[in-house]
């Protein structure tokens, strides 16, 4: 059976895969075209690919964030879009043009959710600081501040009609406010668990939301007494994406599965698995056949919903390079673990979230071209060897350089610390010098 295309015409699907991050991707949004995707990544870029049934390829690559890119919108009616970071900031962009408007910075504290309002006119954030913002996309400025959850704030979804906002936070409460002034309008349910995600349904009658515990429920702004379990996973429910119809949505959780549903119903029409980790984003490609999801790989997935071909697992490698439990040394498990979500070791590795760490003994700080390093690394008078190195584990980065972007990562183990400097001398260093250093190991070994 031929597949079908954004248009419904039987020809070739979509780009099986989005390759290009250097790290996990956070979110993925797919214009309503069809033709243009975003992702998101924890590798502080956002890329705006052009899709086609040929393939993707990247239109522009995006960085500045200084941490990871948590969502990002296209802003309804422009060439704009719009993201959000564990920096706390949210972003202005063109795509066309490829460039940073501008970037409205707050307190540190992480911006988890990003939703832009139908008309374009408005832009709503979710901040670990328990309160959502409301801005005027136009004006680029913050319009209200909406306080009242006691815990994170971790959705935010506008009504499809345009007049209300819906915030869910970690404190189990979901509440409306006004889309135009952030006038605070009502609690609609509170629940025992963590709200992780939100969506409202195309007549703006639901609200339906996934949870800490599993939980996926629609709660009816006309009986909000009486809210429906629609369905109860084993693993937190973490993305949820309605269809540009509004006939079905889906839902991905922390055990790697996708589920679509009817929404008239809210009954389940299809379960399978997407991927070996969470599911952390959701888009539909431009009808309610097929849709593309995100997780822990450096690629978004796409997967076609047709009654004839169901989603296929996705043949990614597992564990990935953070996951694993078994190494060769102990110096190699703690890179894996704390440094390669970020760092590469080889002298072409790029597309992460930090520099390669190639020929990083002796390096200064913050000196390696083509890396858009913080000020305070640029600044820095560090010198990389084995004692800063291991100083960097000991106290984080946040102590060693104020001001970096650099995630917190610390090592109190002493002797772990130094199996870990041991081990980058080597992975480091040029080939013809781990040869060297392997021949020298050798005849040591020998004389012994």
């Amino acid at each position: 059976m031929p597949d079908k295309t954004r248009s419904g015409q039987t020809e070739a699907p979509f780009p099986a895969r989005l390759v290009g991050h250097g790290g996990p991707i956070r979110a993925i949004s797919i214009s309503r075209d069809g033709k243009t995707a975003l992702t998101a990544s924890f590798d502080y870029s956002i890329i705006v690919w052009d899709l086609a049934a040929t393939g993707a390829s990247v239109r522009h690559r995006l960085f500045g964030h200084n941490a990871a890119v948590n969502d990002v919108e296209f802003i309804a009616n422009s060439t704009q879009i719009a993201s959000v970071s564990d920096d706390g900031s949210i972003a202005i962009w063109d795509i066309n043009e490829g460039k940073l408007i501008q970037k409205l910075d707050d307190t540190p504290d992480k911006v988890l959710d990003l939703a832009i309002s139908p008309d374009g006119s408005r832009a709503a954030v979710a901040r670990w600081d328990n309160t959502a913002r409301l801005f005027d996309v136009g004006a680029r400025a913050e319009i209200a501040r909406l306080e009242g959850h006691r815990g994170n704030v971790n959705a935010v979804a506008f009504s499809p009609d345009g007049t209300t906002l819906y915030t869910g936070s970690y404190d189990g409460s979901i509440r409306a406010w006004d889309a135009a002034t952030g006038a605070a309008l009502s609690t609609i349910h509170r629940f025992g668990w963590g709200i992780n995600v939100l969506a409202v349904t195309a007549n703006s009658q639901t609200v339906i939301f996934g949870a800490l515990d599993g939980t996926l429920a629609a709660v009816p702004l006309n009986d909000t007494e009486n809210p429906r379990e629609i369905a109860k996973f084993d693993n937190p429910v973490l993305s949820l994406k309605m269809s540009p119809t509004g006939e079905t949505f889906a839902a991905g959780n922390g055990g790697g599965f996708i589920h679509l549903f009817e929404t008239a119903s809210l009954t389940r029409k299809r379960e399978a698995v997407g991927s070996f980790g969470p599911v952390w984003g959701l888009a539909f490609t431009g009808d309610s056949d097929a849709l593309y999801h995100v997780g822990l790989d450096d690629f978004a997935s796409w997967h076609d919903l047709s009654r004839n071909a169901g989603i296929q697992p996705v043949q990614s490698e597992f564990p990935r390079r953070f996951q694993l439990s078994e190494a060769e040394s102990v110096g190699q498990l703690e890179f894996q673990r704390k440094c390669s979500v970020c760092h590469t070791l080889k002298e072409d590795g790029a597309n992460r979230a930090g520099p390669t760490l190639h020929r990083v003994f002796g390096r200064k700080a913050g000196s390696l071209p083509g890396y858009d390093y913080s000020d305070a690394l640029k600044n820095s008078p560090i010198i990389w060897n084995a004692e800063t190195i291991s100083a960097l584990f000991e106290h984080g980065p946040d102590i060693m350089v104020p001001g970096t972007k650099m995630p917190i990562q610390r090592l109190k183990s002493i002797e772990r610390r130094k199996e870990l400097v041991e081990f980058l001398k080597v992975a480091t260093a040029p080939q013809l010098e781990i040869e060297n250093n392997l021949k020298t190991n050798a005849r040591k070994g020998l004389k012994q």
